[in-house]
């Protein structure tokens, strides 16, 4: 997989934003996927994600995520070990998002450790320990050591809450990014998303094919993707599946980002 630089959806175009916000505030630094943390020297890591399956329920104030990560390595004949960090980002506008994180592999819960490290910008390689370059990107990683056996695969699960992004102009955010994807061997064969609404209603969330009932310019940013991309499995229920797709070259497939309108469609 290409390695990109991992930025979530949103510039805050100069606007203050409130206290509350976090990711991954105003942007929510706390839901990015899996990181592998400095093991390996080449491009991308020997181990491959086989397939992921995120569970997302978007409250008013909060997000609880569960993550399920499938994985298999591709080192003949030994154990491939490796260290996976789920990074939060610190940025001036980042007040610390995760929070109760609960970490299992093979569905025995293991400790998470926190820990600083940094992402380099031009490559995307994320490292432990401080940086030499006030340039590069400054995190908390939530590690785990993971052993891979060549011979089958291993399930890791990452289940945390995350602080909702919010503005000043009256907006609510969640992002969870698959671009940390570009850093694991080959393509991801299936992507599955499902979000349940905890206190808003589908038409509280602002997507750019949704119905329009006011000016379009006067929203700030918008769910992604597209709301046409996704199935209403219910009131409040939607669901995504994506297959087959390299995070660094598929462009539109590195981002779930819910949004709320920051000025209410007329009814």
């Amino acid at each position: 997989m290409l390695i990109h630089t991992r930025l979530l959806l949103g510039i805050i175009f100069g606007i203050a934003t409130t206290p509350l916000a976090a990711n991954d505030a105003s942007m929510n630094l706390g839901a990015h996927g899996p990181e592998p943390v400095g093991e390996f020297q080449g491009g991308e890591s020997v181990v491959r994600m086989v397939s992921e399956k995120i569970d997302i329920t978007f409250g008013k104030t909060e997000t609880h995520v569960h993550c399920r990560f499938v994985f298999r390595s591709s080192k003949a004949g030994a154990d491939a070990v490796q260290i996976l960090g789920f990074p939060d980002f610190l940025t001036d506008s980042d007040t610390g998002t995760i929070r109760s994180m609960i970490s299992r592999v093979d569905g025995k819960e293991v400790a998470s450790k926190k820990q600083r490290g940094w992402q380099d910008l031009k490559t995307s390689k994320c490292h432990l320990g401080q940086s030499a370059d006030p340039a590069d990107a400054v995190a908390d990683f939530y590690t785990i050591t993971v052993t891979f056996p060549p011979d089958r695969e291993v399930i890791v699960e990452r289940e945390y809450i995350a602080t909702n992004g919010r503005s000043v102009m009256g907006d609510t955010f969640f992002s969870y990014t698959t671009r940390t994807g570009g850093s694991w061997k080959d393509s991801i064969e299936k992507a599955e998303f499902h979000v349940t609404l905890d206190g808003w209603k589908l038409e509280d969330l602002a997507f750019e094919d949704g119905e329009q009932k006011i000016d379009p310019r006067q929203q700030r940013a918008y769910g992604s993707p597209n709301l046409s991309e996704w199935k209403v499995d219910a009131p409040g229920k939607l669901s995504l599946v994506w297959t087959h797709f390299e995070p660094a070259v598929h462009h539109t497939r590195q981002n779930i980002h819910l949004q709320t309108w920051n000025t209410r469609p007329q009814q």
